[in-house]
């Protein structure tokens, strides 16, 4: 019975490990295991940066507002946007899924839901954009993003009859007029 238990185990880890390697993951400190509250009772900080094709055109529009404005979720547009403008050269944009501390701060500035997931933990707000946010469409973009052109729009009238719904239009007017008169992009 001991040697059975052990190989269960074993199967388990290698399954595990398996199943890690097919996701085409990028190990870090936390996804080992190795981070910080490991085996003390803290949340579990691990996860996997996702990079096939679909994860990395999602997170190219969470990082860039007019992405997403155009895009909305057309993930195939968008890697295509990208293979066409930044691959050659034209842009320099990033499509990684490896959140920076400020875009893991933003996303949790961002959403209520986060913040009371993670606190004020950057490695469990990142782990909860790869796991929940991004099956939704979260963005991790700093402000102005969807949200706040969506607030703009409907804090000012003029706005909301010059463009109703076209929020890409309303990012231009914010960043060609609106900001210069010293309107507000932000939620009540």
């Amino acid at each position: 019975m001991p040697m059975l238990a052990g190989v269960g185990l074993m199967m388990v880890c290698c399954s595990s490990l398996s199943a890690f390697m097919m996701m085409g993951g990028e190990e870090t400190p936390a996804a080992t295991g190795a981070g910080a509250g490991a085996g003390t009772g803290a949340p579990d900080e691990t996860f996997t940066i996702p990079t096939d094709d679909d994860s990395t055109a999602e997170c190219y529009m969470s990082r860039y507002s007019d992405l997403r404005l155009t895009f909305g979720t057309d993930k195939a547009a968008a890697g295509s946007h990208y293979t066409t403008y930044t691959t050659n050269g034209a842009e320099t944009r990033d499509n990684s899924c490896t959140l920076s501390d400020a875009e893991a701060q933003c996303y949790l500035d961002r959403y209520p839901a986060v913040q009371a997931y993670a606190g004020t933990n950057l490695k469990l707000a990142r782990k909860h954009y790869y796991e929940v946010g991004m099956g939704v469409n979260n963005d991790f973009v700093c402000p102005p993003g969807k949200k706040e052109f969506q607030c703009y729009v409907d804090r000012y009238p003029d706005l909301k009859t010059s463009f109703g719904t076209d929020l890409q239009a309303a990012r231009t007017h914010w960043v060609n007029h609106g900001e210069g008169e010293g309107r507000d992009f932000s939620c009540p």
